[in-house]
């Protein structure tokens, strides 16, 4: 029901007259008429809205301002309460409060939520001021308020930024470390265990490197939904960066329910996932680590959960692994190993080997292979040991333009004896071939000694090729360019496809040594070998057997069209000073059918 008293609803514009009215001050001079007319201008043009009114709070006048933000004309608002604006999100205290003090203060301000006419609840900054006459009697009350609704949206947005990973909607990495404070916390009080894991999607950066990064994302969008169903909420999992996710799982009441949480959670990404148009296959590899068994700080359960994570991706796809003290033990060493390895570059602890390789087709040396060995003051560290970690902190650039440069060297000296090898094979890393410039730093070596292209050769393994199939494809034609031979090294246990072989310029297929120690008794390693020896063939490339060392082996590579071996039945790595006799071998047959 609409409430009655007051004044007249506001007819047209006038304004001046109205306050005229309201306030008692006419227009009997020209002064009063002139200020009157100065603030109806003010009152009509200004964009805060003002409501005037009574003592009794029954509104007497509102300016165009206030119609435009909450919907009410000035007919339907004048002679009723500003109750009618009430949004019911502020409980009666606080309109309690809100009088008291306007009463015994003469103001109130501050922000409150009123409803506009269409039901919209919105917040608006509001100052509030009593009006007296000259014996300090309340005649009036003026309210001027500002919509703070987009201030209050950019807020929301600026807060969502900071709360909650763009991309994802998952918790931002601050939201989600919060979380997990509070966490430690608490459990520590319950006695509670709490498990801590790193989620990384296998081969990610394959799917932006053929499909592009709209695919990548489309991705990453879709495991982070899936990761906020299944935990039921989205501060239980952030997207710290790339495709690398945490996850939090509370309250665990045993390494049993852990591992099953784990194994839940890896199964979430069975279902393919479409993305750009394609079908993708997902796997993951996850690391755990549980507190407090592993630590009762977030930054040391963070690092070992890291550590498991890197254990169960170097032990397969889709796996998980919880931190072990063996895993501390490992990343010790490594770090021992990495200060030892900086150091063996500073000190020339480095030396090459050469594995000499066989042409069947011919019954010549071909070539051989330089082979790095790091002779530390207490042992000799073995490639497997520290060609990864020379891999992971970058110092394998230094290292392997080291290799290069001594190998150019190595022929050059070898030539002034008379006696140079047809070939030296160098093998390169997947981020020795991706660096920047790489074609033109084996380009000036060679050109440093003096040693011609076709005397060197490039080996690069399946993975490495496959980590940016585009880039490899325009690096290795580089290299085939200035003359050189391209190898693909370890073939058969990487991807194995021939879309890759197509179009790379490559020269000869390797088979890996797993398959040639099984020819002879396993019939799936004889058939692998057969198809690749085929394989081959049928494309054009040459195909080399790695680590053969026995005659039964040759006899079953060259009756089934083997074009080369390499292994110790011919040598093993060598010293540079004792090749001698395979550079001078020339068309002797070693192994004569």
């Amino acid at each position: 029901m609409k409430e009655t008293g007051g004044t007249a609803p506001l007819k047209g514009n006038d304004f001046a007259g109205r306050f005229g009215e309201i306030f008692g001050c006419g227009e009997g001079t020209e002064k009063v008429r002139r200020a009157l007319q100065i603030i109806s201008t003010v009152f009509s043009s200004t964009v805060e809205g003002i409501v005037v009114t009574d003592p009794t709070g029954i509104i007497r006048m509102v300016n165009p301002a206030f119609s435009s933000i909450t919907g009410y004309s000035a007919e339907e608002a004048v002679g009723r309460n500003p109750r009618i604006l009430k949004s019911d999100r502020h409980p009666p205290k606080f309109y309690e409060d809100f009088w008291k003090t306007l009463i015994n203060e003469g103001k109130w301000e501050g922000e409150i939520w009123n409803r506009r006419k269409s039901g919209e609840v919105y917040p608006e900054w509001l100052c509030c001021s009593a009006v007296h006459d000259e014996n300090g009697n309340v005649t009036d009350y003026i309210a001027v308020f500002n919509d703070l609704s987009e201030v209050h949206f950019k807020d929301a947005q600026i807060e969502l930024r900071s709360n909650f990973d763009q991309l994802t909607g998952l918790a931002s990495r601050t939201v989600f470390y919060s979380r997990l404070e509070s966490e430690l916390e608490r459990q520590g009080r319950d006695g509670r265990r709490l498990a801590l894991l790193v989620l990384d999607i296998n081969r990610f950066k394959n799917i932006n490197d053929s499909l592009g990064h709209f695919a990548g994302d489309d991705v990453l969008q879709q495991v982070g939904a899936r990761l906020s169903r299944h935990l039921g909420g989205r501060d239980r999992a952030s997207r710290i960066g790339g495709d690398d996710f945490h996850i939090l799982i509370p309250e665990a009441r045993s390494v049993e329910e852990i591992a099953s949480g784990a194994e839940k959670i890896l199964s979430l990404l069975n279902d393919p996932v479409d993305a750009a148009g394609n079908r993708i296959f997902l796997s993951a590899s996850l690391g755990i680590a549980v507190f407090p068994d592993d630590g009762r700080t977030a930054e040391t359960l963070l690092k070992k959960a890291d550590m498991a994570m890197h254990k169960a991706k170097e032990l397969g796809i889709s796996n998980f692994r919880f931190f072990t003290g063996e895993l501390g033990e490992q990343a010790s060493s490594r770090l021992l190993l990495e200060n030892s390895l900086r150091r063996g570059l500073e000190r020339d602890e480095f030396r090459l080997v050469y594995q000499p390789k066989y042409d069947l087709r011919e019954d010549r040396v071909s070539g051989m292979e330089a082979l790095l060995r790091w002779h530390a003051p207490d042992r000799v560290i073995p490639p497997w040991e520290f060609i990864p970690l020379a891999e992971e902190t970058g110092l394998i650039l230094p290292l392997g333009e080291w290799v290069f440069r001594e190998v150019c060297r190595q022929v050059s000296l070898w030539t002034d004896e008379g006696y140079p090898p047809p070939e030296v094979a160098v093998n390169l890393s997947a981020r020795q071939l991706h660096q920047d410039g790489l074609v033109s730093v084996l380009k000036a070596a060679m050109d440093e000694f003096s040693v011609p292209p076709s005397r060197i050769g490039i080996e690069i393994t399946e993975s490495g090729i496959m980590e940016d199939l585009v880039d490899s494809v325009a690096i290795l034609s580089g290299i085939k360019d200035l003359g050189m031979t391209v190898y693909v090294d370890d073939f058969g246990t990487g991807y194995s496809s021939l879309n890759y072989l197509k179009r790379l310029p490559i020269d000869v297929l390797k088979i890996d040594k797993t398959f040639v120690d099984g020819v002879l008794a396993d019939r799936n390693d004889a058939a692998i070998t057969r198809a690749v020896i085929g394989l081959g063939r049928s494309l054009g490339m040459a195909v080399v057997a790695e680590g053969v060392e026995t005659r039964e082996q040759l006899d079953f590579l060259r009756q089934n069209g083997c074009d080369g071996i390499q292994g110790y039945l011919l040598s093993p790595p060598l010293p540079p000073g004792e090749t001698l006799r395979f550079r001078k071998a020339g068309h002797t047959p070693l192994f004569p059918a």
